[in-house]
Formats: C-alpha cells, sequence, structure tokens
C-alpha cells in the first residue's frame, strides 16, 4: 500500500515538469478558475493545498473535503476591483463508508458594460452584462489512516453578451498525513479538462456584396471562434504545527504553485489558534500577477468558530489581500458544521 503511495505522489510531481510552460502566458480562457475563494487560506496567503479541510477545501485541494466527518455548508463573498463580485457555495454530505459527497457553485459577476459594435464604436445605447459559472461535484474518502483522496468535476461557462463558451473539468488532490507535529502533505492537478470555444448569434454579420443591386438581400455569416484551454495548473504543499498545546496552537504553511499559462506561485502563511476558536492568520505571496515588480503581496486575517453543542458549529472567517496596482480585497466566508 505504501508503494501505491509513493508512485501515486511521483506522479503528482511528473506532472508539474510537464505542466510548466511559461512561455503561453496569457493564452489560456476562463481565467477566473485562478482566482482564490475561501477567507482561511487567501489569509494565510492562499496556502492550503495540504491542510484545507471541510467545505472550504473543494477550491483548495479535493482530497481535504474527506477530512471534515459531518455535513457543511459554506458561502463565500468578495467585491473584487472594477466592481466584479465573486461567490462561491459549497455543501458536503458524509456518506459513511462511501466517503463524502460535495457540490458547489462559483459565480463571478461583472458589472453593465457598455455595447459597441463596428457601426457604433462609441456606443449603441445599450448594456451587457457578462459572468462567469462553475459547478462542481466532489467524491472524496479517507484511503487509509493519514491518506485522504479527493475528485472534483466540473462544468464551466462564460457568458458574454451574446457568445457563450463550455468545458468540463476536474481536479483530483491527494493528503498525506505524517503523524509527526501536524506534517502534512498535499498534492493537487486542477483544472484539466476540455477546450473551451464561444459560439452563439453574436457571431453572426451580415455583408452585402459591394458590386451587388441595391436591393440586394444581407447574406449572413457566422464566424467560428478558436478554441482555447484552461488555466490548468499543478500544486504541492506543506503544513507544520511547532506549538501545540491545550488552548493554544500554531501551523506554518508553504505552497508551491506550477501553472501552465501563468507564472508559477511561491506561498507561505501561518496560523495562530486559542482554544480551536479563536484564529489570527497571516501569509505572504512571493510573487503575484498583479504587480508589476518582483515585490510579493501581503495577506491577512481571523476567524472565529463557535460550538453551540457539539455537533453543531458556526464559522466566520475574514481575510484581507494586497492585490499589488489592483488595489485591495476583502474576503468574507461563513458556514455552519454539524
Amino acid at each position: 500500500m505504501k508503494r501505491y503511495y509513493s508512485i501515486l505522489i511521483a506522479l503528482f510531481l511528473v506532472s508539474a515538469i510537464g505542466f510548466a510552460d511559461e512561455g503561453r502566458k496569457g493564452q489560456a480562457g476562463f481565467q477566473f478558475l485562478k482566482i482564490p475563494i475561501g477567507a482561511k487560506q487567501i489569509a494565510m496567503g492562499n496556502t492550503g493545498f495540504a491542510n484545507a479541510t471541510g467545505a472550504g477545501a473543494m477550491y483548495w485541494n479535493p482530497a481535504g473535503v474527506a477530512k471534515n466527518k459531518g455535513y457543511e455548508f459554506q458561502f463565500s463573498n468578495v467585491s473584487w476591483f472594477a466592481g466584479v463580485s465573486y461567490q462561491q457555495f459549497t455543501g458536503i454530505a458524509n456518506a459513511g463508508s462511501i466517503g463524502t459527497l460535495g457540490f458547489g457553485i462559483q459565480y463571478l459577476a461583472y458589472p453593465d458594460i457598455i455595447e459597441t459594435t463596428e457601426e457604433a464604436p462609441g456606443g449603441t445605447g445599450g448594456t451587457f452584462k457578462p459572468y462567469d459559472l462553475a459547478l462542481i461535484l466532489n467524491f472524496s474518502r479517507q484511503m487509509a489512516e493519514r491518506v485522504f483522496f479527493g475528485i472534483n468535476l466540473k462544468y464551466i461557462n462564460e457568458t458574454i453578451a451574446l457568445v457563450s463558451a463550455d468545458a468540463l473539468a476536474f481536479d483530483i488532490g491527494l493528503t498525506y498525513n505524517t503523524g509527526y507535529q501536524g506534517l502534512q502533505f498535499g498534492f493537487a492537478i486542477t483544472n484539466y479538462g476540455t477546450k473551451g470555444q464561444f459560439s452563439g448569434s453574436g457571431l453572426r454579420r451580415f455583408y452585402t456584396r459591394p458590386d451587388g443591386p441595391p436591393n440586394q438581400t444581407p447574406v449572413p455569416v457566422l464566424f467560428e471562434a478558436d478554441k482555447f484551454e484552461l488555466p490548468s495548473s499543478v500544486q504541492a504543499g506543506l503544513t507544520f504545527e511547532p506549538l501545540k498545546m491545550e488552548n493554544v496552537s500554531a501551523s506554518i504553511n508553504a505552497d508551491y504553485v506550477v501553472n501552465t499559462f501563468s507564472a508559477d506561485k511561491q506561498n507561505l502563511g501561518a496560523e495562530i489558534g486559542y482554544s480551536d476558536m479563536v484564529f489570527l492568520r497571516a501569509g505572504y505571496i512571493l510573487k503575484t500577477d498583479f504587480n508589476e515588480t518582483s515585490k510579493g503581496n501581503a495577506n491577512f486575517g481571523i476567524g472565529v468558530k463557535y460550538g453551540f453543542t457539539d455537533d453543531f458549529r458556526i464559522i466566520f472567517d475574514y481575510a484581507y489581500a494586497d492585490l499589488g496596482i489592483l488595489d485591495n480585497a476583502q474576503y468574507i466566508t461563513v458556514g455552519i458544521q454539524f
């Protein structure tokens, strides 16, 4: 069994080498899939591939979903720059010996955009409202005493005025708990799937022949858009607990992300908890897409987990993220466990 997991981890690492191709930067579509969601992990510098748990792990590492043995619902919201808003809803349910089942929705909404055409470059007087959507099904399971496995299946849609594109994708993840000082390792491949292609009546144009008769009927022409790939990535992370006392705990996270169509990322994060109720978090992103220099960005936040009974808890997490040239964003996540 140990040999099997060693081979699986090795495949993740080999995949990271094959995925790395920064020369194709900016060529992928569905970029909203790269926007982090979940205030807890964002406060720790976007780290969490090893220690994300429950419903909040669905974005970071689907294997972490199986670490919750009950039911959980979470809602996350962020008001991003330029009036863009991003929401995620996730729900998970433990199915006993089968494993854990989950469902998630990610929705990115843009503000109204003025419609322009070739004939009216200054605007037609109308507006349109683009959006991005991902529907997620999750299955995760504890495979051994210290090994967790998970997979997400995704339907992805992007709609812009009268055109839209769809794709199918999956995430696959694995976590391993060494049993020593909370040392855990996490590996995940995300957003790997079919290519997208825009289609719809917005790609149709009507043309008349310059040498044709004055009363000729315009001929409809439908343009075919090029196909585009998903923003796939391979991720690895670890978490370590240098301090764990009766009422005080501390953990340190480190993640490395290899992206197919953008620069690789190295993220660091830490959390200090008191009585498993109040948490202070901070993190640092060594390199971001939002900064014109090599300088990184810092995140921080707080969390509260309160149990009304042993079987019912509420969760509130807040994160502040420095987005460099894009100013900042504030993230909120609320949830219940029962």
